[in-house]
């Protein structure tokens, strides 16, 4: 409607656990017929996605269907295994064995962006230590992984166990000894100011064991189940941790236990699963990102944010990296890590790029044997990609690349608040390291829809509101005004009360039209603007300034603010005061000028609403450019103000008019008469004689509107 040849393809993110899941428990599909998986899930996805596609077009939503891509497609793995192709070639892919975070609900590695804390009970436990003839005692949360403490830490000020540095403490049940270190890490404060650090409990005792180049125990394995304990051994966290509590009190090892809350980092992108991880030391494919994390940051900078404080929240998360960016996944349902590597020296073997895409699961690589260390012990990576990486490149998929960068950098990229530190933060990397420029000028963040008792909408908790459900009783424009009277970025509950009240709007605005229809349904505009009557040419000045707020708040995306101005302006001023008001002048003019100034401008009321009406209500505004002015309006363009029409004088005349009427309304439903009930006399005081002046200007229009006979405007004594 602003005259722009805009490109709004439509993409599917189809790959990763959601669809993997959704595969194995609602169709009871195996992991283990790899191919019957994978093809099961490229056909519940065409199912979701012909649904989707179905609610969008009830919704009024137009995007380019002839521009459709979905990631799961062959061309599309092409691009992807490009995008890491180019990231090999650059230095930035490698494969390490490193203590990684896994989820032992989903089994796959995952990466910083899809964990989160949530709160969990739990008991710390106070245990024994033997050093030398004394016993100290460690509080810990994590009893369970007792067979892998590899040190006991302290912090190097804490006067309470400076004689222990360099000693040994003899770990309980496994009578092993283990290191005293000192780390600055460690709270004085937490638990006795002694940590047992272990392979791994959580991502301090990663860092820990890294830093002092501490052995390595793996203590569980992809279920979350006990390793390399002996006794223990295939029991679960909950169950040995019972186990090894029993022990250590048999073998007077354990003090005491408290109960305590603590937060634990969970696989929360999932709201699905919320396991809490754990750290295995395995093999992974990894982006090296951490040496880029200023340039990230400067980009984020130079990109529009709306709102502009989700922009902190990229540029915290680019500030806190502490890792590489873990991209394989132990799954199927995903584009290949296109890669070989050497058994041997771990040498990464890279494909042609003609030869794109590959598995090198199933195929062969372009060598016999390591260009590095001359080993045929070659094997093809069996790993799927991290489904933030098929995500990442959009915005080069949509510019043309790898052909051509024809709309690059992109003019918008609008996207959900939970996915900034993914979607938003690897685009803006893949984007630079492919092109060394960002990837779109602008970006636009909601909020999230969630169920009507404030909680994330979810099946298992029954709060979830379907789209055709709304649609169906109160009609997809309804829905559309609905979700955008929250303020952009926020989330917020899902309200039918809200739906209700966009419905009575539309209600209103339609039964407006169809008052003017028997008025303008024959009149035509003239080429030159008629003679206006005073309410006339108050009322468009005030809808010229309308026009202004509104474009200025579609520009900066304020939907709220734009869909709040225009309910009041066509509540409060259009329907409540100006219909009411020109009914006299349509009906029983007394001089056609008169008439014709109040058609004219009911016309221009209702053609220029309507326009800016229709982003917001496409259904219901194509419906009445139709039956009033025969026009469709994906041929209409967006009002523009009319700068001739702006009249501060008159302006403010129809606003003593509005003051007045209500006045008047008000006294006869204090006195319970109807709104048309004539009344003899009325009289009208005011403070000053240019009030008085204009009020004589509009007696006329008093006494019509308001149903009086004789009507007196005084000057307060």
């Amino acid at each position: 409607m602003r005259g722009y040849n805009v490109l709004l393809p439509q993409g599917w993110d189809t790959q990763g656990l959601p669809t993997e899941l959704a595969v194995q428990n609602k169709l009871g599909i195996s992991l283990d017929n790899t191919e019957k998986f994978r093809s099961a899930c490229k056909e519940w996805t065409g199912q979701m996605i012909k649904q989707m596609r179905e609610t969008m077009r009830h919704l009024g939503y137009m995007p380019d269907w002839s521009f459709e891509y979905r990631t799961m497609d062959r061309e599309y793995h092409r691009k992807v295994q490009l995008a890491l192709l180019n990231l090999h070639h650059m230095g930035r892919v490698y494969r390490s064995k490193h203590p990684i975070y896994w989820c032992p609900k989903c089994k796959t590695a995952l990466a910083d962006a899809e964990l989160g804390y949530k709160k969990e009970e739990t008991i710390l436990a106070y245990i024994k230590f033997k050093i030398e003839n004394e016993s100290v005692e460690i509080a810990t949360t994590r009893p369970e992984l007792l067979h892998a403490c590899v040190a006991v830490a302290f912090h190097p000020e804490d006067k309470r166990y400076q004689d222990l540095t360099g000693k040994e403490a003899r770990v309980p049940i496994y009578n092993r000894k283990v290191p005293m270190i000192t780390d600055t890490s460690v709270d004085p404060e937490y638990g006795t100011g002694l940590v047992m650090i272990c392979t791994f409990g959580d991502e301090q005792d990663v860092k820990t064991v890294l830093k002092h180049k501490l052995a390595t125990i793996e203590a569980l394995d992809e279920e979350g189940k006990i390793l390399n304990s002996r006794k223990y051994d295939g029991l679960g966290i909950e169950e040995a941790r019972r186990a090894i509590l029993a022990d250590l009190v048999d073998v007077d090892a354990l003090s005491k236990t408290v109960k305590t809350s603590h937060n634990v980092l969970a696989h929360m992108e999932r709201p699905t699963c919320q396991t809490p991880i754990e750290f295995l030391p395995k093999p992974q494919w990894f982006i090296r990102i951490k040496d880029i994390r200023e340039q990230i940051v400067k980009i984020a900078h130079q990109i529009n944010w709306f709102p502009t404080d989700m922009k902190k929240r990229l540029i915290d998360w680019a500030e806190g990296l502490e890792w590489d960016w873990l991209f394989s996944r132990q799954r199927i349902f995903g584009t290949p890590v296109p890669f070989w590597y050497c058994q041997k020296c771990g040498y990464i073997i890279a494909p042609k790029k003609k030869d794109l895409p590959i598995d090198p699961a199933t195929q062969k690589p372009l060598v016999g044997k390591c260009p590095s260390c001359g080993s045929k012990a070659l094997v093809g990576s069996e790993d799927v990609c991290d489904c933030w990486v098929d995500s990442s490149i959009t915005p080069l998929v949509i510019a043309g690349w790898p052909r051509t960068l024809q709309y690059y950098p992109l003019s918008l990229r609008q996207q959900g608040s939970e996915i900034i530190r993914t979607w938003a933060f690897y685009s803006i990397l893949q984007c630079y390291l492919q092109t060394g420029q960002l990837p779109f000028k602008a970006i636009l963040v909601n909020g999230m829809i969630l169920g009507p008792d404030g909680r994330a909408m979810s099946s298992s908790i029954g709060n979830t509101i379907e789209p055709l459900e709304v649609i169906k009783k109160y009609g997809a424009d309804a829905l559309r005004q609905g979700l955008l009277l929250a303020s952009v970025g926020s989330d917020f509950p899902f309200q039918w009360k809200d739906m209700a009240y966009s419905y009575s709007f539309m209600q209103k605005f339609w039964n407006a039209c169809r008052f003017a229809q028997k008025h303008i349904a024959n009149y035509r505009l003239p080429q030159k603007k008629p003679r206006l009557h005073i309410v006339d040419r108050g009322i468009l000045s005030r809808l010229q300034k309308l026009i202004k707020v509104l474009t200025e708040n579609m520009e900066t995306f304020q939907f709220n603010l734009t869909l709040q101005e225009l309910q009041n302006f066509v509540w409060h001023e259009f329907c409540d005061y100006y219909i009411e008001i020109a009914k006299s002048r349509l009906y029983t003019p007394k001089k056609e000028w008169i008439k014709k100034s109040a058609q004219y401008t009911l016309y221009t009321l209702i053609w220029t609403l309507t326009r800016l009406y229709t982003p917001l209500a496409p259904h219901i505004t194509e419906e009445i450019s139709y039956n009033l002015f025969n026009k469709s309006m994906l041929e209409s363009k967006w009002p523009s103000v009319n700068q001739k029409l702006i009249d501060e004088d008159s302006e403010r005349a129809w606003i003593i008019l509005k003051e007045a009427m209500s006045n008047i309304w008000k006294l006869k439903s204090q006195l319970r008469l109807p709104l048309n009930a004539e009344i003899s006399n009325a009289i009208i005081r005011c403070e000053n004689e240019n009030l008085k002046e204009i009020l004589k200007k509009l007696k006329i229009d008093i006494k019509e509107a308001g149903k009086i006979k004789r009507v007196k405007i005084l000057m307060d004594k």
